[in-house]
């Protein structure tokens, strides 16, 4: 009985194929892979999910090769002139401290995205202290530092995540990429403007503080989320990398969202001050999008290595989530999509 059981299953195992697999038998990037997925996912077949890895059947093969030139043919049939690159929405997640829970916000932010249709792709740009692979619960092969220092692809370097999203993992601990030049933050750039373009939305989650690297991107976005806390040092450091930012121009929507509260009251009372001390000094507005109760939810899914939304997605915390992704997409700018927020970046270093 055992012997039939394993055979049978080495028989399925031998008929699925993983996307890299896929990508070889088709010749097609993974980033564009995933964008088929996303854009004709009635017609794809349904993956299967095999330990940490989700597997393609083989006939994603032949699907893919005629979805892919049915897309070209469309493609061909528009009137070139009045076609207009789109971008991916990039909006940059920060926080003037540690420990406020940035990444948990990211990570889970992206997933209520792609639950709701959007092809989201999250960054890990904590270029010192990356995380995100560990509350997601994989373990990447290659990461952000690899496209610095080897010759992988960007394609190499995204990994599929929970949901369906894409990773772009960072590399902890690594502080000479922490401090990279602007040569290297060039050629992480140009891999992350091919992805801009195959992707709805990236979330990049920034390191904390207001070193180089965190304000490069926070001006470079398209849209900035502040993760704070009741904490009076949380308010104090957010103020502080927000007004560095503002001395050197800034002309982008700026949210608050307001983490680890008790009640609504205290969520209203944080999100006002935050943004009465920025309007009234700074000149700067801040929209508050919401808020995120206290929940234990978060410290038992990172516990298991899962995205709280993930872990139990019924959760206070997962549905303030929920209403913070369907308040973005509310207040989307079609102008933005026009417009290359990496491509801003490479200018800037130039």
């Amino acid at each position: 009985m055992f012997r039939k059981s394993k055979t049978r299953q080495k028989i399925i195992m031998n008929h699925l194929l993983t996307i890299a697999d896929l990508s070889e038998q088709t010749n097609l990037e993974e980033s564009r892979i995933r964008f088929y997925e996303s854009e004709y996912i009635a017609e794809f077949p349904k993956k299967i999910l095999h330990g940490d890895i989700y597997f393609f059947h083989k006939q994603a093969v032949n699907l893919l090769k005629e979805i892919h030139n049915r897309h070209c043919k469309n493609d061909l049939k528009k009137p070139k002139k009045n076609i207009k690159k789109k971008f991916a929405r990039v909006i940059a997640v920060t926080s003037g401290k540690g420990g406020v829970g940035k990444t948990n916000l990211a990570l889970n932010l992206a997933i209520e995205f792609q639950r709701l249709g959007k092809m989201t792709i999250v960054m890990d740009a904590d270029l010192g202290m990356a995380n995100i692979h560990l509350l997601s619960g994989i373990q990447p092969l290659y990461s952000i530092k690899d496209i610095v220092d080897t010759e992988h692809s960007i394609s190499d370097v995204i990994v599929e995540g929970p949901e369906g999203i894409g990773i772009i993992p960072g590399c902890s601990g690594v502080v000479a990429l922490a401090d990279s030049t602007k040569y290297e933050r060039k050629q992480m750039l140009n891999a992350l403007e091919s992805v801009e373009a195959s992707a709805d939305i990236i979330i990049v989650d920034t390191g904390a503080g207001m070193n180089a690297n965190v304000r490069d991107f926070l001006r470079t976005a398209d849209e900035i989320i502040f993760v704070i806390t009741p904490d009076i040092t949380s308010l104090a450091d957010a103020y502080g990398l927000l007004k560095a930012i503002c001395n050197e121009g800034l002309d982008k929507p700026v949210y608050s969202v307001i983490n680890m509260v008790h009640t609504l009251r205290q969520s209203a009372d944080t999100a006002q001050r935050f943004s009465g001390s920025t309007k009234h000094f700074l000149n700067c507005e801040v929209t508050n999008i919401g808020y995120l109760l206290k929940d234990q939810t978060v410290t038992a899914a990172t516990s298991h290595r899962k995205p709280y939304t993930v872990f139990d997605p019924n959760a206070r915390v997962s549905k303030n989530t929920q209403n913070i992704a369907l308040t973005l997409l509310k207040q989307e700018d079609p102008k933005i999509k026009f417009s290359s927020a990496f491509s801003r970046y490479i200018k800037m270093l130039k």
